[in-house]
């Protein structure tokens, strides 16, 4: 029974999701969508990463091992889309999530496999810890992601998850971040997209049109 309210919570925040995030494009952020590029006015994201502990009550990776990754997406998202990241509500941006999260929490999956897990205990754990609503963007770092450092499933959730492998990479962060902004993989190594460590900081023009036309990406 639990396996189906799980389920039916995971369809019904896609669902949701996907409404908020079209409206957004067509209508709130119409003139992003349309003229993106040229990167004016500034706009902000707001961001919380949370640190789970694994089952001896560890935290998986030390706070201070994410400083370069939030410095890196500072100033990537400034220089590349003209958009400043906050923390959520004035909180530090990195916190020890003070709770045990089960183990498929800890263990979790990449790629095609992440977005079954939406709508199991996973996809609940997740959707039960995210800072805010919607807006904000919470980061999950987690102890394992099976196939990747990183993984998003873009707009229709609010999180993304990394491992301490990701977290420790400078660039990992601000890739799966701006997933959850709509981006998707892209086939120059000198792109932020690039899906590897050996990935570069540049963007293209349209790019920052599907980037700063998010949900998440607010005037406020």
């Amino acid at each position: 029974m639990k396996k189906i309210w799980n389920g039916l919570k995971g369809v019904k925040r896609v669902r949701v999701r996907i409404i908020v995030e079209t409206f957004h494009r067509l209508i709130i952020n119409l003139f992003d969508i349309l003229f993106g590029f040229l990167n004016w006015p500034e706009k902000k994201l707001k961001i919380k990463i949370f640190i789970l502990q694994d089952s001896q009550g560890n935290a998986v990776v030390s706070p201070k091992d994410l400083n370069v990754a939030i410095e890196y997406v500072k100033k990537s998202f400034k220089k590349n889309f003209n958009t400043s990241i906050l923390p959520y509500h004035k909180q530090p941006f990195v916190e020890v999530l003070q709770k045990t999260p089960p183990n498929e929490v800890l263990h979790t999956k990449g790629g095609t496999g992440a977005f079954p897990e939406e709508f199991k205990i996973t996809g609940s754990f997740f959707a039960s810890n995210l800072c805010g609503s919607f807006y904000p963007v919470t980061i999950f770092i987690v102890l394992d992601i099976k196939g990747a450092a990183g993984c998003s499933l873009g707009p229709v959730t609010d999180y993304v998850t990394v491992d301490p492998n990701g977290a420790e990479n400078a660039s990992t962060l601000a890739h799966e971040i701006a997933h959850a902004c709509g981006l998707w993989h892209h086939q120059e190594k000198s792109n932020l997209m690039w899906r590897t460590f050996k990935r570069g900081d540049e963007i293209k023009w349209w790019q920052k049109n599907i980037f700063r036309s998010s949900r998440h990406v607010t005037y406020w």
